[in-house]
């Protein structure tokens, strides 16, 4: 009992002497949330972000306005009409530095047609800290990432609507059914494969294993840019609104200093 009386009071000496000498940090991480009009297949997105330890910056395409009817929380490989197109490319500029410094490909050969995108899985991988993390499992498969709106003209963002059928022999784009169209008060209830499209352009800037503050300082970088190549223009060629959130995580630290001072620093 002695023995834990005096640890307990040596502790609160040593909080209080870092109370006067320059105060006590706590350290946390944050985000910070940016949106984007997708007005175009070729697209520069200026982040004005300036927080002093950006830890990973995460991109997802999305429908601007909500619906009951469709999954809100979709986020889009590609918007274009009848499979017609793809996601090319992605990469970020920061100041006069790319990351990745090659773009990431998600077509080969600046096609029309997905190549699954797998570097951008791989760069999602590397943000979360799970790369080769074999323990984890993931939802994600071929039926949800990186895929084309295919024969239907539809965004994948009703759960279980549609199924693949096949993917097209010569342009490799993936042809949709719809079993919902075959039900009938004798058949009902049919539910297909597909579960809601995810997607996401990420990129990992720390430069340790994300125990203490070492991520990019964008506090001295003149800008951050989000250069994404689509093979044609979103949002079924402009007759539905989508919008590109940026989501932005940095380190933050929370100083405690005498007299009941906080100065938060970010």
């Amino acid at each position: 009992m002695l023995v834990t009386v005096s640890c307990t009071l040596s502790l609160d000496a040593m909080f209080l002497k870092g109370l006067r000498e320059g105060g006590v940090p706590i350290k946390f991480s944050s985000w910070h949330t940016y949106q984007f009009a997708v007005t175009s297949s070729n697209l520069e997105l200026l982040i004005q972000e300036r927080s002093r330890s950006v830890k990973s910056i995460f991109a997802v395409q999305q429908v601007a306005t909500k619906s009951l009817t469709r999954d809100n929380g979709a986020t889009i490989f590609d918007s274009t009409t009848a499979g017609a197109g793809t996601l090319q490319s992605f990469q970020y500029r920061i100041g006069g530095r790319y990351f990745p410094a090659a773009p990431v490909e998600c077509s080969p050969n600046g096609g029309v047609v997905s190549n699954g995108g797998a570097e951008a899985y791989l760069e999602l991988t590397k943000a979360l800290n799970i790369l080769g993390d074999y323990r984890l499992s993931a939802t994600c498969n071929t039926e949800t990432w990186a895929t084309q709106a295919g024969s239907l003209s539809t965004l994948l963002d009703q759960d279980y609507k549609t199924a693949i059928m096949y993917y097209h022999a010569t342009s490799g784009a993936p042809v949709f059914s719809d079993p919902t169209l075959y039900e009938s008060a004798t058949n009902p209830g049919f539910t297909a494969g597909v579960p809601s499209q995810c997607f996401v352009m990420a990129i990992n800037l720390e430069t340790s294993n994300g125990d203490e503050v070492a991520g990019l300082n964008a506090e001295e970088q003149s800008d951050i840019a989000l250069k994404v190549q689509y093979s044609a223009t979103q949002g079924f060629g402009g007759a539905l609104t989508m919008q590109m959130n940026v989501f932005v995580y940095y380190d933050a630290m929370i100083i405690l200093r005498e007299n009941n001072v906080i100065e938060l620093v970010q």
